[in-house]
């Protein structure tokens, strides 16, 4: 049985991301990136608008600047079946409790030489403030990540605070992505350069970020989206969700309370430190049981 220790546990609840080694062997790596590659070239979800360019003004589904498959699991059942799925929902469940489930699954793909990013945002501000998101994001690159080719950054504590204010891309309605707009500081980000088969782990609340590519190689990753039975927020609002404050909504796991720190609301300042997450590191065994209730939520 996979576990995290309880420093780990906490460090997580302190930081709202970790780090993990070793998470994936280098075969489920390679077979990762196949049915990635096989599924975007099939252009796969296309025409059910789960394939989709973060960015309006890309060269459409042929040469996307980010594109996103969204539920691949729908269109690979293996997915759902393999042994880093069964890891992580053990991961999941340790942090969340025994009724994490399944919730979603998404392949990214990221050109070489785009000078796209993926913008500064919290995974909650694409959700209804009215329903309790209780979930954790495993971010599985399919190749070394570094500040070169956008690996992956974060804001410490952040998911301790609101769900800060978010708009579209450039406030370019037709994009589909958000980003966050105030409320932080992006001289507090921690980079998390790592090699192939590690992942990070992030909660919904945490505010994270992956630059540009600049390699000569594209930047695949993997996500895995694993969570609690959703519910009504304990102080729902009835305001719209997309680009909007939405302050103390939501109740965090009963776990978090041994966290102690705070947001700082400070504004963003543009500026990116070079702080490393080494310090939240972990290996995960590569042995474990089924998947259960791989459904959405």
């Amino acid at each position: 049985m996979t576990t995290l220790s309880q420093q780990q546990c906490e460090r997580f609840w302190k930081d709202g991301f970790i780090r993990l080694e070793q998470v994936a062997t280098h075969a489920e790596v390679k077979s990762l990136r196949a049915i990635g590659d096989r599924l975007l070239r099939d252009k796969a979800g296309f025409k059910e608008g789960m394939l989709f360019d973060f960015y309006p003004e890309g060269d459409g589904p042929e040469r996307p600047k980010l594109a996103q498959l969204h539920h691949p699991s729908h269109f690979e059942r293996s997915l759902l079946n393999s042994m880093l799925a069964r890891r992580a929902q053990r991961v999941a469940m340790q942090l969340l409790g025994p009724k994490a489930r399944f919730v979603s699954d998404s392949f990214f793909h990221k050109p070489a030489h785009t000078d796209a990013v993926t913008p500064w945002h919290q995974d909650e501000a694409f959700t209804d403030p009215c329903i309790e998101h209780r979930e954790v994001n495993f971010w599985v690159p399919l190749q070394p990540v570094s500040l070169e080719n956008g690996c992956m950054q974060f804001i410490a504590g952040s998911h301790l605070g609101p769900v800060l204010p978010h708009g579209p891309i450039g406030s370019d309605p037709t994009t589909h992505g958000l980003e966050c707009v105030s409320g932080f500081d992006t001289a507090e980000a921690v980079v998390c350069p790592f090699d192939l088969c590690d992942c990070t782990i992030h909660y919904g609340r945490t505010l994270h970020f992956a630059g540009p590519n600049s390699s000569n190689g594209p930047r695949y990753a993997y996500s895995l989206v694993f969570g609690l039975p959703r519910r009504a927020a304990p102080r729902a609002s009835s305001a719209a969700f997309r680009g909007t404050t939405i302050a103390g909504c939501r109740a965090m796991p009963a776990c978090t309370s041994r966290a102690r720190a705070a947001s700082s609301g400070r504004a963003s300042s543009g500026r990116t430190s070079i702080a490393r997450c080494a310090s939240s590191t972990t290996r995960i065994p590569t042995n474990g049981n089924s998947v259960q209730n791989a459904s959405r939520a």
